[in-house]
């Protein structure tokens, strides 16, 4: 059974790729897996109090989930001025410094669907929770729920599931490879197998280890590059 939603892009969406650094940033087109359940945790705390949150991250971790692209998505590249903690061995006093940073924003035209797969009990408190989110990855890259969500036997046509090859505890795993569909790849960071609600605490000193419990899939997203120059990128979800 799948649990089925549709978001609308109401302002620009940003959220960058795990290889980032803090002055060079592009953005993935869509909201990563990871992004996706950390919302639903954020909100599940935020409704039914912190004491929830370690259940809640059970359930929404065992979920599949499957988006289905926005119809047009244009990134726009651009350079801005950004203030960073000044180095200790610098001779100025001052405890920033001003240096120019790389960013990319996607402007997505046409309505944005989540699916999520699970037992009943995960799926009946996903629907509570969807409606409380209101933004995937960058805060301030909202979106809004168009309707309330509904269940469909079947994942419907056009959604694609976010899953894919990766490395989890030094081992490759992940789907069996089979035809590679046409589209472009993108790398999407997902929640790991060792990850623990300790560690997704921002309150404890955990820390999240990249490839155990943070791994990034590569999910092949049903768009083409149909122009491009300088400043921006241009795509089209593929029929």
């Amino acid at each position: 059974m799948w649990l089925i939603a549709e978001y609308r892009p109401v302002t620009l969406f940003s959220l960058k790729v795990g290889e980032a650094t803090s002055t060079g940033a592009k953005t993935v087109l869509l909201p990563t897996p990871f992004a996706i359940r950390t919302a639903l945790l954020d909100a599940a705390i935020r409704t039914q109090g912190e004491s929830s949150g370690p259940q809640a991250f059970q359930l929404i971790k065992k979920l599949c989930l499957a988006v289905r692209p926005p119809e047009r998505a244009v990134v726009t590249n651009l350079f801005a001025k950004v203030l960073k903690p000044q180095r200790a061995d610098a001779k100025r006093e001052e405890a920033m410094q001003r240096t120019i940073s790389f960013r990319e924003y996607a402007f997505l035209q046409g309505d944005m669907g989540l699916a999520f797969e699970g037992d009943e009990e995960a799926l009946d408190l996903v629907e509570t929770l969807l409606p409380q989110i209101n933004y995937f990855g960058k805060r301030g890259s909202f979106f809004q729920l168009l309707r309330l969500p509904y269940r469909e036997a079947e994942l419907p046509k056009g959604f694609v599931v976010l899953d894919g090859i990766h490395l989890a505890g030094g081992r490759l795993t992940g789907p069996t490879p089979g035809p590679i569909p046409l589209g472009i790849m993108q790398l999407m960071d997902d929640w790991g197998p060792e990850l623990t609600y300790e560690k997704v605490n921002i309150y404890t000193g955990e820390k999240i280890k990249m490839g155990k419990d943070r791994v990034r899939k590569g999910v092949v997203l049903p768009y083409k590059l149909s122009r491009y120059s300088r400043g921006f990128s241009y795509y089209e979800r593929l029929p």
